[in-house]
Parts: C-alpha cells; sequence; structure tokens
C-alpha cells in the first residue's frame, strides 16, 4: 500500500497540476480546524508526507517547519481533511521520494494542487505498479499545465486508476501514442489534452468503452487518424473537441449513436467527403464546427430541417444554391445538370464535278482528332467539296476539391 501511494503521489508532483484524493475506506472522516483535532498516527504520518515535498522543493522547506502543519502557509485542515494549494510560480525541486513505514491509509492529504509551479518541476511519469488494490487509493483529479519539463510516455498502467474523475495535460512534454488500456478508467468523466506536441498516433477506438466519459478534448495534437466510427456508442459523450488535430477521412454515419453530445468541434483538420444526414439524428446536438477541412457537398436538408442546430462551416456549403451541388464525386457541365452524347450518323458528302471524282466523310464530329483530317487532292474545279466543321465535344465533368 505504501508503494501504491508513493507511486501516486509521485505522479501527481511529476504532472506539476495535481489534484489528488487520497481517500481510503479505512480512513475516518473526521472534522477538524487544527492539528490537535487529528489522531496521532493521522497527524504522524501526514506530516511526513508534508515534510517529503518540503525537502524536495526548497522554497517549500523555508516555510514548513515544526510539527503543526495546519498552521503552516498553503494548508489547510477542513472537516475531511487536508487541503494544499502550492501556488507557487516560481518554485523548483525535484519529485519527492515518499517516505516508506508510512501508514498512508491514515495521511490526511485529501486534495494537493500545484498547479501554479510553472516549469521549475521535473521528472517523469512514473508506472502504476502490478499487484496492489486501488479500490483503497481514489484519485479524483491529475492534471499538468505548462510544464514542459515534465517528460516520458503516457503510462498504459494509469488504466489501474478506477476512481480517476478527470485527467489533463496543458502544453506538456509528455510523448507516445494514447493508451488503449485507458479505456479501462470506467469513472473517468473529463479527458483534456492539448498543445503536446509529442504525443501522436491514432484515436484508440477501445475508448467507446468509458461508460462515463463526457467530455472529451484532444485539440492541437499531431495526431493522424481516422474517426473511430465505434465511438458511436458513447452514450455519455456531451462534448467532443478534435480542433487542430490531423485527422482526416469521412464523418463516421455511426456517430449519430451519440445521444447526448451537444457539441462538436472539428475544425482544422484534415476531413474529407459528404456531410452524413444520419447525425441529425442525434437529440441533444447543438452546434458543429466543421471550418478549415476538404468538405464537398453541401449542408444535409436534414441538418437545416434541426432548427437548434447551429452549422459553422464555409458558405460554399450551405443554402438552396449551394454551388458545389449535392454530388462529391462529380459536377455537371456548366449551364446544363445533365451532358449526353449521342453518336450521330454517318455523314456522305458526294461531288459530281468532275463525273469521275467522288470525295466521301465518314468521320463524325464528336470523334474528329484535333489534328486536321487528311484531304484528297482533286482536279481543278470551280467547285470545292463542302466542309463538314466538326462540333467540340461538352465537358461531362469538372474536378471539385478533394478528389
Amino acid at each position: 500500500m505504501a508503494l501504491c501511494v508513493r507511486r501516486l503521489v509521485l505522479a501527481a508532483t511529476l504532472a506539476a497540476a495535481v489534484a489528488l484524493l487520497l481517500c481510503t475506506s479505512s480512513a475516518p472522516v473526521v472534522r477538524a480546524a487544527g492539528t490537535a483535532d487529528f489522531t496521532a498516527a493521522q497527524r504522524t504520518n501526514t506530516l511526513k508526507v508534508l515534510q517529503a515535498f518540503g525537502s524536495a522543493i526548497p522554497v517549500l522547506g523555508e516555510k514548513w517547519t515544526g510539527d503543526d502543519f495546519c498552521s503552516w502557509e498553503l494548508v489547510k485542515c477542513g472537516s475531511s481533511g487536508v487541503n494544499v494549494s502550492f501556488h507557487l510560480s516560481l518554485a523548483a525541486g525535484t519529485r519527492p521520494e515518499m517516505p516508506v513505514g508510512v501508514d498512508y491509509t491514515t495521511v490526511m492529504m485529501k486534495v494537493l494542487d500545484v498547479s501554479q509551479m510553472g516549469l521549475g518541476l521535473s521528472g517523469t511519469l512514473p508506472e502504476m505498479p502490478v499487484g496492489v488494490d486501488y479500490k483503497h487509493v481514489m484519485i479524483r483529479s491529475l492534471q499538468c499545465y505548462v510544464m514542459g519539463e515534465l517528460v516520458g510516455t503516457l503510462p498504459a498502467s494509469w488504466s489501474r486508476l478506477q476512481g480517476l474523475n478527470s485527467l489533463s495535460f496543458w502544453s506538456c512534454g509528455v510523448s507516445g501514442t494514447l493508451p488503449a488500456s485507458w479505456s479501462s478508467m470506467k469513472s473517468l468523466s473529463s479527458l483534456w489534452m492539448q498543445y503536446c506536441p509529442s504525443v501522436t498516433g491514432t484515436l484508440p477506438p477501445e475508448w467507446a468503452s468509458m461508460p462515463r466519459l463526457e467530455m472529451l478534448r484532444l485539440r492541437h495534437l499531431p495526431l493522424r487518424s481516422r474517426l473511430p466510427p465505434e465511438w458511436g456508442s458513447m452514450r455519455s459523450l456531451t462534448i467532443l473537441n478534435l480542433e487542430g488535430t490531423q485527422v482526416y477521412g469521412s464523418l463516421p454515419p455511426r456517430w449519430s449513436g451519440m445521444s447526448n453530445v451537444w457539441l462538436l468541434e472539428l475544425q482544422n483538420c484534415d476531413l474529407s467527403g459528404s456531410l452524413p444526414p444520419e447525425w441529425a439524428a442525434m437529440p441533444k446536438l447543438l452546434r458543429v464546427d466543421l471550418n478549415g477541412n476538404q468538405f464537398c457537398g453541401c449542408v444535409p436538408d436534414s441538418w437545416a430541417q434541426k432548427v437548434s442546430l447551429l452549422v459553422n462551416i464555409e458558405d460554399e456549403h450551405k443554402g438552396r444554391d449551394c454551388r458545389l451541388g449535392s454530388d462529391c464525386r462529380t459536377t455537371a457541365a456548366p449551364q446544363t445538370t445533365t451532358t449526353t452524347t449521342v453518336k450521330p450518323p454517318t455523314t456522305t458528302t458526294t461531288t459530281t464535278r468532275p463525273p469521275t471524282t467522288t470525295t466521301t466523310t465518314t468521320k463524325p464530329p464528336i470523334t474528329e482528332p484535333p489534328t486536321a483530317p487528311p484531304t484528297t487532292e482533286l482536279p481543278t474545279t470551280t467547285t470545292a467539296s463542302p466542309t463538314v466543321t466538326p462540333t467540340p465535344a461538352p465537358e461531362t465533368e469538372c474536378e471539385v476539391d478533394g478528389w
């Protein structure tokens, strides 16, 4: 158990913007206004953990002296435990080593917020060890904001954090792909990751099995992926933001199964194809942002009939006179909607002067080659053979951007 919590607190510290809720089934809920209101075990073990942070981060060590941690600056003792909010923009230090021999079930630290520690804290993201019963340690939120010194791949083993509600990375130095195993986070309701240039790979179809995921924001990441049709089974999802990623391909009609989504932000990606009429079946959909892609065709009538739906897309895709037409693969020839080429019958022209010379023209106008046809030299005569002028073939297709 000590190893479990040691690693968890370490991960939170390295993330630099962490809200930890270390709750256990065996830790009693107390009402405390000061250190004296905790039990002896709670005072001793909570003090050891806080002192570990003070040893790793010098500016905290200077502030935190003595045994009465409830009187320390940045520490607040409340009715259900201890809240710590560092908010030290210039703080620097290393990752703390959590003390051994601590009964972490009596550590009363409820919230640890170091979201304003800036670029001073460095380290790597640790793996969650196997063989630990994580139901006794409930981490509610892990957040990393503007921590370029925080490195390492996104740990697949974090999927063991069954109590995690919120996970955020913003302008961090983390790398690797999005772990498919995170689909095991059954309590996760918010996943926010943006401006992390080393996070690559694809969107895991397995994430569709997250039963409580409500907000998924993956913004400005170099992800190169199609949109997983499996995500259409995300019944709890309300907001999906993939702005500025490199997702490509068409919009999956199966996403119409997102019964609670109200906002889809898919602007400035590499999406293409037509807009699926099936999406009109999303009962709560209020806004779709699609600007900056390679779509063809027009906004479907089924979308236009939803008076509450706001569609942000280029004007060329809107309105009854949508100039791109309804077909994404071909466009009509100018000034006509249908062009049919009928091969004319063979035309024969006969010249009777002089009586012994005959010239016959058999090539139809539509198949006339671009060069002048061969001619037959005739004797001198005052009457020239009639000339058949080829009729240019009408255009039958036009290019559409993206095809």
